[in-house]
């Protein structure tokens, strides 16, 4: 029968620890994490729902795991491992035979003190179809992997850095390109004047002379400084106003009605 193969990691709420264990890890192990405990009667249990079940952890260079695991009730199984020249990752500890589907329990124990064990994580195998006989369900917690498959840390840490740095990145351009278009427009105006249209706007404006004194100002004022000869007034002031009225259309031209010009007889 075919079946799937799921991965429960030391740190999973379906394994519980007697006292005596310690938390640790390392990036070559399983989400960087394992339990580990030199104290002798320390002790784990599992329970899952599974065909079998197999006891993944570390060898240390030092000192070597002195345990016996006991699967459902029955006789113990001991683990020592062999010694290595250098610590070897995600090794078996512990493989049970092939079990009928349903709810089984491992409880795992440490013989003696001084031994290390390093517990890393759990391997349980649960078929494709599950018989219509029983009513078990699949723990929600387990991560479906690859049967003999090696488990590789985690990306999801490095994808987020990755997307988060890109994000930054998009940010800063964005709001330099905004910068940039309320400093320095891509479209320049041209400031330099324009001499032709300067001169075309001063033919067609129409010239404003400045306004001239009025006649009668000027005919009071040549009164005042030439009483003595007002024979002469009428025609100077005639003369006067004459010039003015060719010279600016502006000039008005204001008579005294209060003063006749003189006759003159031959």
């Amino acid at each position: 029968m075919s079946s799937r193969s799921v991965i429960i990691d030391n740190t999973d709420a379906q394994v519980q620890y007697s006292p005596g264990w310690q938390a640790n890890g390392s990036p070559n192990e399983y989400k960087r994490t394992t339990s580990n405990t030199e104290t002798q009667g320390a002790s784990f249990t599992l329970k899952f729902v599974g065909t079998s079940v197999a006891v993944y952890g570390t060898l240390d260079i030092v000192t070597l795991p002195n345990t016996t695991y006991v699967l459902d009730g029955g006789n113990p199984f001991p683990f020592s491992g062999q010694p290595q020249s250098q610590i070897q990752y995600q090794q078996v500890f512990y493989t049970s035979p092939s079990l009928p589907y349903g709810e089984h329990t491992l409880v795992g124990s440490c013989v003696d003190g001084g031994g290390r064990v390093i517990l890393d994580y759990f391997v349980v195998e649960i078929p494709l179809e599950i018989p219509t006989n029983t009513s078990l369900s699949t723990p929600t917690s387990a991560v479906p992997t690859t049967l003999g498959s090696k488990p590789t840390p985690p990306t999801t840490a490095i994808v987020g850095g990755v997307l988060g740095g890109l994000l930054f990145l998009m940010t800063i351009l964005v709001a330099y390109l905004w910068y940039r278009q309320f400093r320095d427009p891509g479209r320049r105006r041209d400031t330099k004047p324009s001499f032709t249209s300067a001169e075309q706007d001063a033919q067609t404006r129409p010239f404003n002379a400045p306004a001239m004194a009025s006649s009668s100002y000027i005919t009071t004022q040549h009164d005042a400084e030439t009483p003595n000869h007002y024979s002469e007034t009428p025609r100077h002031r005639d003369v006067i106003s004459t010039v003015e009225r060719h010279k600016s259309p502006h000039v008005s031209l204001q008579w005294n009605q209060s003063q006749q010009p003189p006759s003159y007889s031959m």
